[in-house]
């Protein structure tokens, strides 16, 4: 699942170190900014066929990769 996330990122942001750093604090180093942060919600809920509501989930969730596949658990 982390691979697909980490992907998924990779994509919307072009950031391509993620797969080195994976703990790497996203909102920290401005890898997701807020269109990439609405994107990134859209395609984790296409891709997991999920739905986030992105005012129910705690702001660090979207710090980092594992925190975001925390979160796509949950929702399975």
């Amino acid at each position: 699942m982390e691979e697909k996330i980490i992907k998924i990122i990779e994509n919307l942001t072009g950031y391509k170190d993620l797969k080195e750093n994976k703990n790497i604090d996203l909102l920290e180093n401005e890898i997701l900014d807020s269109l990439a942060f609405i994107e990134l919600i859209t395609a984790l809920e296409e891709e997991f066929d999920v739905e986030i509501q992105p005012t129910q989930v705690p702001a660090d969730t979207w710090r980092s990769v594992e925190n975001i596949s925390k979160l796509i658990i949950s929702l399975l």
